[in-house]
């Protein structure tokens, strides 16, 4: 009996370092990929067009890199290749939700063309990715897809900058958009953070609480904003 036990602990010790350790490759795979598409934003024309438009949109350099904004390029398969070349595998890059798999075979990069928000978790570690299309590309916003390390439903972007804020001020306050928080931590409300294009959810609630009690929706005076408080 002892040993059956001891032999199924065992099993499941080794299950968890398995997912503990895929869970730690996806954020390495998500990491390398937040800093390729940043430098791209500093490195290229499209990402100098890019820049430009997030300068008109009131946001500073020093927030670009803060927050590691970046550029993914009109191209198929540019992250593939560049990731590719720095050793991960297609299937790691298909399970952290960067590359769509094609119907035949093959796959292709999920987000081109778009102005790349890395999406954090409390830790700080790149979980996945929000993305605005620079084109007429729809769906305007894309996020990454639940992965292992990834649900949208418990996520909160700038959650990571905005913990010190929140547990200073005892207030979370919840806006729309990326930009929203980007602009309000520039401008030193650091207490601001977004769901991530869904109403709030227990899960999201749960993380708030764990900094403060008090919580303000601050969301766009329009139906989908009035529907979402």
């Amino acid at each position: 009996g002892v040993n059956v036990e001891m032999a199924y602990f065992d099993q499941l010790r080794a299950q968890l370092d398995e997912s503990k350790s895929e869970a730690d490759k996806l954020r390495e795979i998500n990491e390398a990929a937040a800093e390729h598409y940043h430098n791209l934003l500093f490195r290229s024309a499209g990402g100098q067009r890019t820049r430009e438009y997030l300068i008109r949109r009131g946001v500073s350099e020093k927030t670009m890199r803060q927050f590691l904004i970046g550029y993914s390029q009109d191209s198929w398969d540019s992250l593939r290749q560049e990731l590719l070349k720095r050793g991960y595998h297609e299937s790691e890059l298909t399970a952290a939700g960067l590359l769509v798999e094609k119907e035949k075979e093959g796959t292709y990069d999920r987000f081109r063309n778009r102005l790349m928000f890395p999406i954090r978790d409390m830790a700080g570690r790149v979980v996945g990715f929000g993305a605005r299309a620079l084109d007429d590309s729809l769906p305007k916003y894309l996020n990454s897809p639940q992965t292992l390390i990834f649900d949208k439903s418990s996520s909160l972007y700038g959650i990571d900058f905005a913990r010190p804020g929140i547990r200073k001020e005892n207030l979370a306050v919840v806006v729309e958009g990326y930009m929203d928080v980007i602009v309000a931590h520039q401008h030193g409300f650091t207490n601001v953070v977004a769901s991530l294009g869904t109403a709030l959810t227990e899960k999201h609630v749960g993380i708030v609480k764990k900094l403060t009690n008090r919580l303000v929706l601050a969301l766009d005076a329009d139906a989908a904003g009035e529907m979402a408080t």
